[in-house]
């Protein structure tokens, strides 16, 4: 809500009490890193990262998912592949993990992630048929 105010004419500053104010538009922004296992040289991996919110009852909200392309190394053999920087925003209107003040960023947030990878490539050939894009 606005306040009005006026500085008169000739005055070089005016000090006024504006009262209280509140943080707007609050959140947290949650960066994650993980190490894909033993990756063969050769195959690109997809990799899925799920993020929810857990209640106070147990109950869990979506709050994001990446889909992410990790590249094919050339190792001679399997590597474990590190992804790093994997960033989620967490606003603060959607807390649910029953803090004591609302839209507070004092409030503990509740978090599970999942992760899921498979390989992209294969040299798996079903009878001997041909893939065609």
């Amino acid at each position: 809500m606005p306040i009005d105010l006026k500085v008169e004419g000739c005055e070089d500053s005016v000090e006024v009490d504006l009262g209280d104010t509140y943080l707007e538009s609050l959140g947290r922004i949650v960066q994650l890193d993980v190490t894909v296992k033993n990756v063969c040289p050769g195959k690109r991996v997809a990799l899925g990262v799920i993020l929810t919110e857990v209640d106070a009852n147990g109950d869990e909200y979506q709050r994001g998912m990446k889909a992410i392309t990790i590249p094919a190394h050339t190792s001679p053999s399997c590597r474990d592949i590190l992804v790093k920087c994997i960033k989620f925003v967490l606003p603060e209107d959607l807390d649910v993990s029953a803090g004591s003040v609302p839209n507070s960023m004092c409030n503990t947030r509740n978090l599970k992630v999942r992760l899921i990878a498979h390989n992209i490539d294969t040299d798996f050939r079903c009878c001997d048929s041909t893939v065609t894009v």
